[in-house]
């Protein structure tokens, strides 16, 4: 049954990839089978994050970068991470629903993802999900996050290549997302760069970069307005200077050792945290008696800590 499937995703078939897509989701019975059978497939595609506010224009830059690697004969995976619906866990498309029109181009395969809860916004399906797309062939897959909290530390984990995405308003937070936001990107890109302010921000950007300036890579700055197009083939020229000097370099393998070793540690982690707690059900009663006392009253939670593990 594996191997049929798999032998259908090789063949990039629509139906299979969405179908498997759900069951990673939904965690279904053999799903990480699933995921072994693929393995020797994957690690050939560039991930590409693209991350910052609301309201930046992540999504149209993206529709803008997409008819630019289509163009250029690249197959393109993207997978959406919005915030989940405080209803029912799913996500809120909004103006995803933008990118229906290309969901019929076969070289194009759109992906709408919850955070379900995800502190770092990115799901943990979705590099998973990213790994179904990698051994279908895709040759980019984008990850688009919300651009709030810590979301960004999950798109460096997952991407090989990180974009900021700031506006011509972000100029009174630079300092405050220096500590942050503005430590990960590999490109920034100022977009609504047509509004008051965008030159502002492009020389207060440039300073802090010019302050942090290493031996590696050092990251690029450039002004878009996705709506109109302009500047947009300087982003992809750019991205694609970045792509080939990770790879030049080894460092998109590193990247990916160290995908490697976070996957293996987490569900190492989630393995023993779920057989913690559920091979003794003692442990949970000692919990729950302990929850019953007034808060000043209890074993201080490093000690019960302590306690049940030792148990």
């Amino acid at each position: 049954m594996i191997k049929d499937l798999i032998s259908n995703l090789r063949k990039k078939d629509v139906k299979t990839i969405s179908r498997l897509i759900s069951n990673i989701e939904n965690e279904n019975k053999d799903y990480l089978d699933l995921l072994s059978g693929i393995h020797s497939y994957t690690g050939k595609a560039y991930r590409l994050g693209i991350t910052g506010p609301p309201g930046s224009g992540k999504s149209s830059i993206t529709n803008q970068l997409i008819e630019k690697f289509t163009k250029n004969k690249l197959s393109v995976a993207i997978i959406a991470i919005d915030p989940s619906s405080p209803f029912n866990g799913g996500s809120i498309l909004g103006d995803r629903i933008r990118f229906s029109n290309i969901s019929k181009n076969s070289d194009i395969f759109f992906r709408s993802m919850s955070t379900r809860g995800s502190q770092g916004g990115l799901s943990k399906s979705a590099t998973l999900v990213a790994d179904i797309f990698d051994a279908s062939g895709y040759d980019v897959i984008i990850f688009e996050t919300v651009g709030v909290g810590q979301v960004e530390i999950d798109v460096i984990e997952a991407a090989d290549t990180v974009m900021v995405t700031l506006v011509p308003e972000s100029g009174d937070d630079i300092q405050m997302m220096k500590s942050g936001l503005m430590e990960i990107a590999d490109l920034y890109i100022i977009n609504k760069s047509d509004r008051d302010g965008a030159d502002r921000l492009y020389n207060s950007l440039n300073k802090i970069l010019d302050l942090n300036m290493g031996h590696g890579w050092n990251p690029t700055i450039t002004k878009t307005s996705a709506i109109n197009g302009s500047g947009i083939s300087e982003l992809y020229d750019k991205i694609m200077n970045h792509k080939e000097f990770i790879e030049r370099n080894n460092i998109k393998s590193d990247k990916m050792d160290e995908r490697y070793l976070k996957t293996v540690k987490f569900f190492i982690t989630e393995a023993l945290n779920k057989d913690f707690w559920h091979s003794n059900k003692k442990l949970n009663e000692r919990l729950q008696k302990e929850l019953k006392l007034i808060y000043q009253k209890r074993l201080s939670p490093y000690k019960i800590s302590k306690e049940l593990l030792s148990q």
